[in-house]
Formats: C-alpha cells, structure tokens, sequence
C-alpha cells in the first residue's frame, strides 16, 4: 500500500515532461505570415545568417544587402501576402513565403522549394 504515493508522483512527473515537451514543441512551430505581419516583424530590420551575410529593409521599400564584405542596394515590396526582393544585378522581384517561429526565418518562393533560413534581429548599422 506505500506504493501508491510514488506511482501517483511518477505518473505526475511524467504528465508534467509532456505538457512542457509539448509547449516547447509548439514553440518552435513556424507559422506563415501575412502582408501586415510581414511589415511589423521585418521592415527596419536585418535578416541574416549570423555570419556571411545581410540584408536590410529599409521602411523606404529600398534593400541594402552585404555579402562577405560586398554591399549592394535593391528593392523590395510585399505583394500577396510574400515578400519580393530584388537579387543583386537584377531589377526584377522574386517573391517569397515567410514562416517565422521567433526570430527564426524560412523563406521560400513556393512550397516545395528548398527555404533560405535565417534570422530577424535588430538593425545594426554599419560603422
């Protein structure tokens, strides 16, 4: 009869791993954003690698990118709910998806295209 204790506070301990396995796991679920969801969580910022590469939005719609010490400017504008970025030596727009889940980003232009993965962070102007 003493077991009866410690069965009840294992099977507790184990609900309690799985409700917090199941938040951090829903933590982590990237969700597609939206036009205005675009605007608020990425213009004014940088996406970047962490370390070879940047871009940054400026709210003007113009884009500033470096790239292993190389800058370049371009556009971008959303459109249908995708951001749409101008490549370097290019003047046309390719369109993309954001998924975000925190400041971690996954662009791609369509669903079965491999994604550019990155992060949104604050703007860190060159000195």
């Amino acid at each position: 009869m003493k077991r009866a204790p410690y069965h009840a506070l294992r099977l507790i301990g184990c609900a309690a791993l799985l409700v917090l396995t199941i938040e951090a796991r829903a933590a982590d679920q990237f969700r597609m954003l939206d036009g205005k969801q675009i605007r608020a969580r990425m213009v004014g910022k940088d996406i970047t690698d962490g370390a070879h590469w940047t871009l940054y939005l400026r709210p003007d719609g113009s884009l500033v990118g470096s790239e292993s010490g190389d800058s370049w400017t371009g556009s971008w504008k959303i459109r249908d709910d995708r951001l749409c970025m101008t490549q370097p030596g290019s003047t046309s727009l390719v369109c993309n998806e954001v998924w975000m889940s925190g400041a971690n980003i996954r662009m791609r232009a369509n669903g079965d295209e491999k994604s550019l993965e990155a992060m949104v962070m604050a703007h860190q102007a060159k000195q």
